[in-house]
């Protein structure tokens, strides 16, 4: 009786709202989710894992819930499972075309790590991808002067470094050349840009209202192939 009145609410209740239901609970853990999913059919019916939380899951998952939660997620083209796969295969997986595409995709849905890295990665292969990429890390919209962009580079940064502690990094990258752009930026380069403290420091406390935008993702891209080396695997 209990259990046919509490499906009656559940079905009664509107999709979104279901979809919000079940976001909260994968946001809790992957078993929360998949428990409500499976107490009732509209519930099962309403989950979608396009827009569901990966928060709880590994970054690079080994237990079997957490691969097969993710794979649905990936397979619905959830932005943060296209992230991660992206990652996983460009720098892990020797798998740089479709590691390319799954960040392309994540960037596509204004996923912000994916957009920072997606766009450093295109810097560093220069000629016209050069430009391409600049034109993505622009959609990032860092504000001048420099009024929260640290917050955001630093958040991309961490997150950066807790999935390549988590992997086997395999590829390196290569920094960008650089141009002469002639402008009047107030960037120096640093000697410990390149050392192990460097990579572990991060410090995010670039002044944009100081550089051009091509000499300040020159030397983010720069910081990013260092953390790369440090972790990379010979």
């Amino acid at each position: 009786m209990t259990t046919n009145f509490t499906s009656d609410i559940v079905t009664s209740l509107p999709e979104h709202m279901l979809s919000e239901i079940l976001k909260h609970a994968a946001s809790n853990s992957i078993a929360d989710f998949i428990n409500v999913k499976l107490c009732c059919k509209a519930f099962d019916r309403a989950s979608n894992y396009e827009n569901v939380s990966m928060e709880k899951v590994s970054l690079v998952p080994w237990h079997k819930c957490e691969k097969g939660f993710q794979k649905r997620c990936k397979a619905a083209n959830n932005a943060e499972a296209l992230y991660r796969k992206g990652m996983i295969n460009c720098f892990s997986r020797r798998k740089s075309e479709s590691g390319l595409r799954c960040l392309k995709k994540a960037t596509e849905k204004g996923h912000v790590e994916a957009v920072y890295t997606y766009g450093i990665i295109l810097i560093c292969l220069d000629g016209e991808l050069r430009k391409q990429g600049l034109r993505v890390l622009s959609s990032l919209h860092l504000p001048k002067p420099n009024q929260g962009n640290s917050r955001m580079i630093a958040s991309c940064r961490s997150k950066t470094e807790k999935f390549l502690r988590c992997m086997w990094v395999h590829v390196a990258l290569t920094g960008p050349k650089g141009i002469c752009c002639n402008c009047d930026c107030d960037i120096e380069e640093k000697p410990n840009h390149s050392t192990p403290s460097e990579c572990q420091a991060w410090d995010a406390s670039n002044d944009v209202s100081h550089c051009c935008d091509y000499c300040f993702w020159d030397r983010e891209a720069n910081l990013f192939c260092s953390l790369l080396r440090k972790y990379l695997i010979n």
